[in-house]
């Protein structure tokens, strides 16, 4: 299981300069995709994907992607299979600093992107949380909320330039709401 959640960093990296909203058509007119971040409100421009990612024996991962011009969210998260084409309703959590008692079953990453094609990740995971409130596996819709808090790397030396114009040191997504979002199953091979 753990095992799922680092490869979505690779594998969510290619997906998003991949898929395009015509991927998942999100054709509900109750469908929404709405946060703040840093205090502003913020909507989605493009739902690039929603997937449930289903691997025989290892388990699965939901993953929510979209963006607007300027900054893309990914969500992530993970969870034992289910006989079901869905995740179990609750929360998941990503922490920092793990103890035996807090299992961090989710990522999330933004990511800013630029006119001249450029995209820039530099803020990784302090906190967050996703819940999936409810989730039709017949209709293949999902619901939930989210809410994470991304803060700059410190390693200096790991940062290549890509604009001139500054981001914040701290990305707080407060308010996330997802409502009827159309989901694809994907059913990978072990």
């Amino acid at each position: 299981m753990k095992k799922i959640l680092p490869i979505a960093l690779l594998v969510l990296s290619v997906v998003f300069t991949a898929c395009s909203s015509d991927d998942n058509n999100n054709k509900d007119p109750e469908s929404s995709f709405s946060a703040t971040i840093n205090g502003k409100e913020w909507k989605p421009t493009k739902i690039n994907m929603v997937t449930l990612i289903k691997v025989p024996g290892s388990g699965q991962r939901f993953d929510i992607n979209v963006q607007d011009d300027s900054i893309l969210l990914a969500l992530a998260c993970e969870s034992e299979s289910t006989t079901n084409d869905a995740m179990p309703l609750k929360q998941y959590n990503f922490f920092e600093d793990p103890t035996d008692t807090q299992v961090s079953n989710a990522l999330f990453l933004n990511t800013y992107l630029y006119a001249n094609g450029n995209s820039l990740t530099e803020h990784f995971p302090v906190s967050g949380k996703i819940t999936i409130t409810s989730m039709d596996a017949s209709k293949k819709t999902v619901s939930g909320t989210f809410s994470f808090r991304n803060e700059k790397s410190q390693d200096e030396g790991a940062k290549i330039k890509v604009t001139t114009t500054p981001t914040p040191t701290v990305v707080e997504v407060t308010n996330g709401v997802f409502t009827n979002l159309s989901y694809t199953v994907i059913k990978a091979q072990q």
